[in-house]
């Protein structure tokens, strides 16, 4: 079993913009046209400035449902982001660099790390929902179009599929299945007419790889958005095939779960389980955060079927 917050506590989203021809500004505010200034353009034309974090510091700290939470904005491009819980547990992403170059922070809160490698902008930004933006700008036709980003893990946890183009960051849940402290969102992109981009991500190991279908009418530079945030989940759970046929039959998993009588849309969770068992998928329900002051039956507010057939390797 595993769970997972609709509001992300190990937050990796990816979206990927691309722009016509970017306005420069510096990062106080002010026009001068240079490097730093057009880098600074580009990604705040996508992201827009609203949910930034921590302008004017390298390590603001966000106070969130899950515990404060600290982003630390490396000050050069070869050094990774990190993003701590107040458990003092965290996760690290390593930027795509190539040249160790130096970070400029714009009013927003936006730093830019200039040519941090070939025909490619990278840049840095902590949000306000304790989490941080590692972006990639392709500056024209010639930047790879495939990105690594290596992940730094705490003890014990690895990444799952969500089924939806996404991760989570998953630790044990003490023999009762996996619990995800984190989420990595499936990517997205558009061009600069709001068009989509076909955009996905893989693994290598702890590493995210992530590609863009750019094409002849793609317009640059394109800027890519992955975004994390760390910290306990709750929310969505998720049951594997062995789980999900015990519930089918009337068993219950962990204490805390809502018994298998309990009705769920005018179905018991055993029927749905067993419809998911009939078809070799497992079964997932969304829970209320406050689960540990409510009854289980009256803690669920959703359900549904997952499966592996996307790469959710907890679904077997």
């Amino acid at each position: 079993m595993k769970t997972k917050n609709a509001v992300h506590a190990a937050l990796l989203t990816t979206a990927l913009i691309a722009g016509t021809a970017i306005p420069a500004f510096a990062a106080g505010g002010a026009s001068d046209g240079t490097a730093a200034d057009q880098a600074v353009a580009a990604v705040q034309k996508a992201t827009g400035t609203t949910d930034i974090a921590g302008a004017g510091t390298q390590s603001p700290v966000m106070t969130t449902e899950r515990g404060s939470v600290t982003v630390s904005t490396p000050t050069s491009a070869e050094k990774p982001v990190s993003v701590a819980a107040s458990d003092g547990s965290a996760v690290t992403m390593a930027l795509p660099a190539e040249v160790d170059a130096a970070g400029v922070t714009s009013a927003a809160g936006t730093t830019v790390y200039p040519d941090a490698a070939a025909h490619i902008d990278l840049a840095v930004q902590a949000t306000v929902d304790g989490g941080a933006r590692a972006l990639v700008t392709l500056k024209n036709a010639a930047a790879p179009t495939t990105q690594r980003f290596d992940l730094g893990l705490p003890d014990g946890a690895s990444l799952v599929a969500d089924g939806d183009g996404g991760y989570d960051i998953v630790t044990s849940a003490g023999g009762a299945g996996l619990a995800p402290r984190g989420h990595i969102d499936a990517p997205w992109a558009k061009d600069a007419n709001g068009d989509a981009v076909p955009t996905s991500y893989r693994l290598d190991g702890n590493t995210l790889v992530q590609t863009v279908e750019t094409g002849p009418d793609t317009a640059y530079p394109v800027v890519a958005d992955p975004h994390y945030t760390w910290g306990i989940i709750t929310g969505t759970v998720y049951f594997n095939k062995k789980e999900t046929k015990l519930l089918a039959v009337g068993g219950t998993v962990v204490s805390w779960l809502p018994n298998p009588a309990a009705k769920v849309g005018g179905r018991s969770l055993a029927t749905i389980a067993g419809g998911a068992a009939a078809v070799g998928k497992c079964i997932k329900f969304k829970v209320n955060p406050s689960l540990a002051l409510l009854s289980p039956a009256a803690a669920i507010n959703g359900s549904g079927l997952y499966s592996g057939k996307a790469g959710d390797g907890y679904c077997k």
